[in-house]
């Protein structure tokens, strides 16, 4: 059961619910005045303002749902249904939930915009207990809050911006002095038993043209 959670946003969704919450329909209609953005196969949207946003979500084999908003209220909404979503017992399924601009969902200070629901780190600390995964991206590492970091089992990190924000990751255990230089390049560390990160991988995304043409130039 995947989420994405995309507060910018960029992605759309293949379908959306039918009738009566029920089937589903092309979304194209939703997007119809967007620039760019790429499609997620087999996906669906999630209406976050529905009385059931759920209903009829993932009834289908390998559906991603999608969770779209471009303002504060929208973002406190997604919060607020990830809440329930995470604290639900599903036996039998594995979860994860895609958060595409992490730091839509702090201040400056690294507190989150709702201070009762700061679901990204509950999940990141005892989110396996219940089978449930927790992807972060972000364009800094500044802003995400340290305790955060400390959970993390996984790093990639591409070009950053600002070198500066190495040193929140030397923090916790990531001891390159740079970022990565080059298109599409990254570094990959994974969390060893010991609590270590392990030596990095290099290497390049190789992304095919026809998703590389729907993105927008920045």
């Amino acid at each position: 059961m995947q989420i994405i959670v995309d507060s910018k946003p960029r992605y759309r969704a293949e379908t959306e619910r039918g009738m009566f919450r029920k089937g589903r329909r092309s979304a194209a209609h939703r997007y119809e005045h967007w620039a760019r953005g790429p499609t997620v196969p087999g996906s669906v949207v999630v209406d976050i303002w529905d009385e059931k946003p759920f209903a009829d979500i993932w009834s289908r084999p390998g559906e991603i749902a999608i969770m779209q908003g471009d303002d504060t209220r929208d973002w406190r909404r997604m919060l607020y249904l990830l809440e329930a979503f995470c604290k639900a017992q599903i036996k039998g399924r594995e979860r994860l939930v895609r958060v595409d601009e992490t730091l839509d969902f702090y201040q400056r200070n690294t507190l989150g915009i709702d201070s009762k629901r700061d679901v990204f780190y509950r999940l990141a600390r005892a989110g396996g207990e219940r089978n449930i995964g927790i992807m972060l991206g972000a364009h800094r590492v500044f802003g995400i809050p340290p305790l955060i970091l400390l959970q993390l089992t996984r790093v990639t990190l591409f070009h950053l911006a600002s070198d500066g924000d190495m040193k929140y990751l030397h923090q916790i255990g990531v001891k390159d002095a740079e970022s990565p230089e080059g298109d599409f390049v990254f570094r990959h560390w994974t969390k060893t038993p010991g609590g270590k990160l392990s030596e990095p991988f290099t290497g390049r995304v190789d992304y095919p043209q026809s998703y590389l043409d729907q993105l927008a130039p920045t």
